[in-house]
């Protein structure tokens, strides 16, 4: 978990968000990640957490990204934002690393 706050405290600093946040890791069959904004608590999915530091980093932004715009939706401001932090080939090997995760979890 240590790698997660880390993770989760230098992309509070980055985005600008000085409230705090909890991480759970949940079991989670269709998500790689969720977070509520009522709590300010990201849920990361147990089987996404096994050392793969930049799959965690680019989970962890795009649900701060997320709470930031106060959005659910995935738009232009939404990708925009991630990708000025994070860079777009960066998001996109990642997302397609979750969607091969999540498919080979269940059974595809």
């Amino acid at each position: 978990m240590n790698k997660q706050k880390e993770i989760l405290n230098i992309a509070k600093k980055d985005l600008e968000l000085n409230e705090e946040f909890k991480i759970e890791i949940k079991k989670m069959r269709i998500k790689a990640a969720s977070i509520s904004f009522k709590n300010r608590t990201i849920r990361l999915n147990k089987d996404f957490i096994d050392g793969d530091d930049e799959l965690i980093k680019y989970l962890i932004y795009h649900e701060l990204v997320h709470y930031k715009l106060k959005t659910r939706d995935h738009g232009k401001n939404f990708y925009e934002l991630l990708y000025l932090k994070l860079g777009e080939e960066f998001v996109k090997q990642q997302e397609r690393k979750a969607m091969e995760k999540l498919l080979k979890l269940n059974g595809f």
